[in-house]
């Protein structure tokens, strides 16, 4: 089962991978050893080492790194690097960093630095960046993680320590340092750790207690207006004024039934404190009742109706 010779590598791969596959085929001939005995030396399982042979995918730059110290090859880096940024950004250009005019080329190019040194996970990333005198992340990966796919720029800090990280030479992260502030110049300032965010208010406060006045009694007549047009105001009439609002009741029926019911009303009155006032009321009450009646026969004439003294 070990002596099973390898599949052709698949007609669909690119040129880099294919590449890459390639050469490491041919360290694995020019040793002589099978799969079984080269992933023995190399520490991995068959299957490893058969899947970094195969050509359907870029291997980890580890397990290159082993074969090629195993077989005795080198220059593998340029060609793993190739295939991987091919991989991860299929179509994309390398830029030099004189080159980079806009963020998502500077970007881009922070994905080829992270593909040039070996395309570390970013929990790696963070770990090598380390923490600075206060005791907080240089390189969040969560932060990171939001740079690389192009949702927010990177700050100053955030760069350097990403360079740093990847062990970009130290030759050439001047250039890159001037493409950076070329390129993000007019970027929003981001806020120092542990400031909190600014308060916005949905309208700026009132200059004096006038202003406050006139914008409360702006609200109190536009809910009066909507309570007027949904039917849950109405404007008072003489009966309201004179405390005296259920002689002006709706006419009872489906949609208004009977809100006062007279006899619960009579009850009502003759169990208030104070009985001969409510007595004199409950005589008031039917005067106005008889002169409401007589205005609204057929042939009264119209005119408002006068309370008697």
């Amino acid at each position: 089962m070990a002596g099973r010779p390898l599949k052709p590598i698949p007609a669909s791969a690119p040129w880099a991978r294919r590449a890459l596959v390639q050469r490491l085929r041919s360290l694995k001939e020019s040793s002589g050893m099978s799969c079984a005995v080269l992933a023995e030396k190399c520490g991995f399982s068959d299957g490893v080492v058969r899947r970094a042979l195969a050509g359907g995918h870029v291997p980890l730059w580890e397990t290159v790194e082993r074969i090629a110290a195993v077989c005795d090859g080198s220059g593998l880096a340029g060609l793993w690097s190739a295939a991987k940024a091919e991989e991860v950004q299929p179509g994309v250009t390398r830029l030099a960093s004189g080159m980079v005019t806009s963020r998502a080329e500077f970007v881009e190019s922070m994905i080829f630095m992270r593909t040039d040194g070996g395309y570390p996970p970013l929990h790696l990333l963070e770990r090598r960046a380390g923490t600075d005198q206060d005791g907080r992340t240089r390189l969040p990966h969560s932060t990171l993680n939001l740079v690389l796919k192009k949702r927010m720029p990177p700050t100053e800090v955030l760069f350097v320590a990403f360079m740093e990280a990847l062990e970009v030479p130290v030759s050439k992260r001047p250039a890159w340092m001037d493409a950076h502030r070329r390129v993000f110049a007019d970027a929003p300032v981001r806020r120092p750790f542990g400031v909190p965010p600014p308060v916005v208010l949905d309208e700026p406060a009132p200059v004096n207690s006038c202003q406050a006045a006139e914008r409360a009694l702006s609200r109190i007549e536009v809910a009066e207006n909507i309570k007027a047009k949904t039917g849950q105001l109405r404007e008072p009439d003489d009966y309201d004024l004179l405390g005296l609002g259920y002689l002006n009741t709706p006419v009872p029926g489906p949609q208004w039934p009977e809100l006062y019911d007279d006899e619960e009303l009579a009850a009502w009155e003759a169990g208030a404190p104070g009985g001969p006032r409510a007595q004199e009321s409950g005589g008031l009450r039917e005067e106005l009742r008889a002169l409401l009646r007589r205005t609204q026969e057929p042939g009264a004439p119209g005119g408002a109706a006068v309370v008697p003294a």
